[in-house]
């Protein structure tokens, strides 16, 4: 049973916001568009994991995908965890393309692809790391123990595994996504107790949503200055920034595309790329508008949160807005009622 649904990869937003708002010249173009198709990747091996894992009887698996939780000062994030009365079970997923080659002694792994050869932490040491955060979270917050064990799975079902120094260790915990069924059963059977009751479980599933630690942006990606990004509101129709404020709505004078809400992906690109907060003057300068009262207007109808006092009003947004915003940028905000 899936508790927490994958949460939006506020990385992958990012990219695209950046690449949204950069010249087509600008030179960390290229950067940008390898990084965004890493994430991508990553992506699509972690929903190529929710198929497999979809075979698992409801009753037997808590599952919650992508939780971030914080030790310390260590936030890690977990791409699969997986929670049951016998034990709880951490997948960590790989996505790589081509031929990877285990070298447990150096703890790193090889990628062969197209000829090029490329060094990768070995998996197995940072579910392990994931797996010390996680005891000592559990801990910290005291939960009732159980037996916490891991997996590493590979999402493509192309990619050529190889273990030239037959490490056990790589063997038992590392497989492609189409086996992963079958070795969760296989320890399964390995953790035939119960170790929590009912209960326990409940106590366990409210800890972990409570102390689920949202991504937020970086602010800082590719260390691009925020005058280096395009402002203006973009044309939904012919991508060009030029859309101006016109009777309510908002009309591109190269296409005549009109939308009445056309500047929510304009915020949305700033909250990503720019500051956590905008205050009433900083909208006017990014969205091209000419006064004051038609910002306060346009902010009035999101579920912003604005502080201060007329002129020193600033607006942030509540803490799932960016990731509502990212779901379904082109939906309406206006405030619920």
């Amino acid at each position: 049973m899936i508790i927490q649904n994958r949460p939006k990869n506020i990385k992958i937003h990012t990219d695209e916001a950046i690449l949204r708002r950069l010249p087509n010249n600008h030179p960390m173009r290229p950067k940008v568009i390898h990084d965004l198709a890493m994430w991508k990747a990553g992506l699509r091996g972690e929903e190529e994991v929710d198929y497999y894992l979809s075979f698992l009887p409801e009753k037997d698996f808590y599952i919650f995908q992508g939780i971030r939780l914080k030790y310390k000062d260590h936030i890690f994030q977990i791409d699969h965890l997986l929670l049951s009365p016998h034990l709880i079970l951490p997948l960590e997923v790989k996505n790589y393309l081509g031929t990877v080659t285990f070298n447990p002694k150096f703890s790193q792994v090889t990628r062969e692809l197209n000829g090029k050869e490329d060094g990768f932490e070995d998996p197995i040491v940072q579910a392990k790391r994931h797996n010390y955060l996680l005891i000592n979270w559990m801990k910290e917050n005291k939960l009732p123990p159980i037996p916490v064990d891991f997996l590493v799975a590979f999402g493509k079902a192309t990619t050529i595994l190889k273990n030239p120094t037959h490490s056990n260790e790589v063997y038992n915990k590392v497989c492609l996504a189409g086996n992963l069924l079958f070795k969760i059963n296989g320890l399964k059977s390995m953790y035939p107790k119960e170790s929590l009751s009912p209960k326990d479980i409940k106590k366990w599933i409210n800890t972990l949503l409570k102390n689920h630690t949202p991504e937020k942006p970086s602010y800082s990606a590719f260390n691009i200055p925020h005058h280096e990004f395009i402002p203006g509101v973009q044309c939904p129709s012919c991508s060009a920034f030029r859309m101006e404020r016109i009777s309510g709505n908002w009309k591109c004078p190269f296409c005549n595309f009109t939308s009445k809400d056309a500047h929510i992906q304009a915020l949305i690109d700033y909250f990503l790329l720019i500051s956590p907060t905008i205050t009433n003057q900083q909208c006017q300068n990014f969205l091209h508008l000419p006064n004051q009262t038609i910002v306060s207007k346009l902010l009035a109808k999101t579920p912003l949160i604005p502080t201060g006092f007329r002129k020193d009003m600033v607006y942030s947004p509540r803490s799932f807005l960016i990731e509502t915003f990212v779901q379904n940028p082109i939906a309406k905000i206006e405030r619920r009622v």
